[in-house]
């Protein structure tokens, strides 16, 4: 999965289809940044890794393909998501990867609350879950693995987020 995500990015970034490249992590983002800050304010959080990754990459940074994009992503939303309360954090900075190894921590922090949700829901919710938020795999092809209709998936996902959103806040 992450070979093609990587090889469809790299694709979408040399031909400079930044929106469709960041429509494709957008679900991915929002996640992200609903489990790191605990609640809906990762919504409004989100919206800010968005338009920061857009103003980057139209600016021409993170092309060069040192690093596989989604380590951009998972970069760019954990600096956010540390700054998001911080006084004088500055949005306007262009964030610099070059060189930086990636943070690891954070995103098994993000992974580990995840399996945690995920072992509180239903086995056939959990299952969706887990193949959605952990395996980054598209309701099409969690219908497909779980040989479910494809609108079930999406009402489990659904569910899912509501009941993320529920466990987050307690």
């Amino acid at each position: 999965m992450r070979d093609a995500r990587d090889a469809e990015d790299t694709r979408l970034l040399g031909t400079g289809e930044i929106d469709l490249l960041l429509a494709g992590w957008y679900e991915t983002i929002v996640d992200v940044c609903v489990a790191k800050m605990r609640g809906p304010v990762g919504e409004d959080v989100a919206q800010a890794v968005c338009e920061r990754l857009w103003k980057e990459l139209k600016a021409g940074r993170h092309r060069d393909g040192k690093l596989p994009f989604r380590v951009v992503v998972y970069s760019v939303s954990s600096w956010v998501c540390r700054g998001w309360y911080e006084p004088g954090w500055q949005e306007n900075e262009l964030f610099d990867l070059d060189g930086a190894a990636p943070d690891e921590t954070e995103r098994v922090i993000v992974e580990l609350t995840l399996e945690q949700f995920v072992a509180t829901l239903a086995p056939g919710d959990g299952a969706v879950a887990r193949l959605y938020y952990l395996d980054g795999l598209e309701p099409g092809e969690i219908a497909e693995r779980l040989d479910k209709k494809p609108n079930a998936v999406y009402q489990a996902i659904s569910r899912n987020k509501a009941k993320l959103m529920e466990w987050l806040q307690t």
